[in-house]
């Protein structure tokens, strides 16, 4: 990981061949670091700090919506050691099989919901750099270094 992203309360870190694209509004911040190939992984903060359950559940209706093939599997994962509403999809699209990594988690300031999905063709090199950028987020709370501060990291 070559790239750090540091602003509105996160830290995480990224692939230097990756693309980052944001987005905003008052109710949310979208980060998305896209890799060259359609894999992406995205962080969206929702100011208004919905329910993380409630946030997992739009997100699985949306995907049951688009896909009519689809496969959700719970996941017990965590997010810079916070537990997390998380799961996993499968889902064909075009003839191809796609995957997603849902993770959705109360944070002081807002709810962070974590995706990252991609086609089984490239995920064998690209899962593991999605789980990497996961694993690198960090947030403030009262459990964590401030993220402002590297000497804390």
């Amino acid at each position: 990981m070559d790239r750090v992203f540091e602003g509105h309360g996160i830290r995480f870190e990224y692939p230097d061949d990756w693309i980052l694209h944001e987005q905003s509004s008052p109710e949310e911040i979208t980060l998305t670091v896209q890799s060259p190939d359609s894999s992406f992984w995205s962080l969206t903060l929702i100011m208004d700090r919905p329910d993380p359950k409630r946030v997992l559940d739009a997100i699985l209706d949306t995907f049951r919506e688009e896909y009519s093939e689809i496969d959700a599997y719970p996941s017990d994962v965590r997010l810079a050691d916070q537990p997390t509403e998380s799961c996993e999809l499968d889902f064909v699209c075009h003839e191809l099989i796609g995957s997603a990594f849902l993770r959705a988690v109360a944070a002081p300031d807002f709810t962070l919901l974590v995706l990252y999905q991609g086609a089984d063709l490239e995920l064998d090199n690209t899962q593991p750099l999605m789980e990497k950028i996961s694993n690198s987020l960090l947030w403030d709370t009262d459990d964590l270094p401030d993220v402002f501060n590297p000497e804390s990291l």
